[in-house]
């Protein structure tokens, strides 16, 4: 094989669904903000729920649709079926996106892209004066980026060889060698922390938080700059008790820096897309009173808290 097509075979690829392009709630400045596809959790919460499945998806927008049946006519698998001239997805579909290419209107459209190491450095590369000046950069999110844990070292790597600041928004639920082999590599680690009692973590978020809670530690035994932001959820992480543990915890493990994010449910949408159900219909966004509470709780323990936006 000639040296170049190695070189290109040899080169790591990603799974994406966006490269947001001015982000600025994703660290410090203005920065270029990679959404990874794929999690290993899946929170009730969750406002990218885009992010969670591994594979590119097809995200359905009804109000954009002509109801025409396009795309029902195209589908190769028969996996479109008109319903009183509405389309409706159903189990046979392989998520080839075969149907988006026949949807005029583009009310369907893939989430969800393979990238090469070269083609999102090209992207970012587009940035670069306005991260310079803001004092911004990269970060990497998602989904998990530490779940496609060869491309993220890869292209934190590349990114520190051109000079470009870079951030990792992580859950921290990976294998503790990838978790450092990636976490590591990045100037600012944004570190999700869901909740605290295993059971109800557990049931909201679908996995465990040992392993979460022992990466923190390995992370900040580190000494490296490391948020810890905390989703205030109504009536789910921001109870008396979750509290309280939130408090002994990280009373005892001291992260540089705390930010509590209040929930919003401005991605409740994104579920009816996917054909999903929303979990939380019915959770209040948390008042002031609520976050400065919480965050008066952890400031008492003389730890570094703001509330974000």
């Amino acid at each position: 094989m000639p040296s170049g097509l190695a070189d290109v075979a040899a080169e790591p690829t990603a799974v994406i669904f966006d490269a947001m392009r001015f982000a600025v709630h994703d660290g410090p400045g203005i920065r270029t903000t990679v959404f990874f596809k794929g999690c290993p959790l899946a929170c009730a919460w969750c406002h990218n729920p885009e992010s969670q499945a591994y594979l590119p998806q097809v995200m359905y927008f009804e109000q954009r649709c002509r109801h025409c049946g396009d795309c029902a006519a195209a589908c190769p698998e028969h996996a479109i079926e008109l319903h009183e001239g509405a389309p409706v997805t159903t189990a046979r579909c392989r998520r080839c996106g075969y149907c988006t290419e026949f949807c005029v209107a583009e009310a369907r459209r893939i989430a969800g892209r393979r990238v090469t190491l070269r083609e999102l450095l090209a992207e970012i590369e587009k940035d670069l004066v306005f991260q310079e000046d803001s004092g911004g950069g990269v970060t990497l999110s998602g989904g998990e980026p530490v779940s496609q844990p060869r491309f993220a070292a890869a292209l934190l790597a590349a990114c520190r060889e051109r000079g470009i600041r870079t951030a990792l928004e992580t859950c921290g639920c990976a294998h503790p060698v990838s978790f450092l082999e990636v976490a590591l590599r990045a100037d600012l680690v944004l570190f999700d922390l869901k909740l605290m009692d295993p059971a109800r973590h557990l049931a909201f978020t679908g996995a465990g938080n040992a392993g979460i809670h022992a990466n923190l530690e390995a992370l900040i035994a580190h000494e490296r700059a490391v948020t810890v932001r905390i989703p205030v959820i109504p009536r789910i992480n921001d109870t008396n008790g979750e509290i309280r543990r939130f408090v002994h915890y990280l009373a005892k493990v001291r992260p540089p820096k705390i930010e509590l994010l209040p929930y919003h449910s401005a991605g409740a949408g994104k579920y009816r897309r996917l054909g999903l159900t929303y979990r939380l219909p019915d959770t209040p966004e948390p008042t002031r009173l609520q976050l400065e509470r919480f965050a008066w709780a952890l400031a008492q323990k003389g730890l570094d808290v703001k509330i974000g936006e």
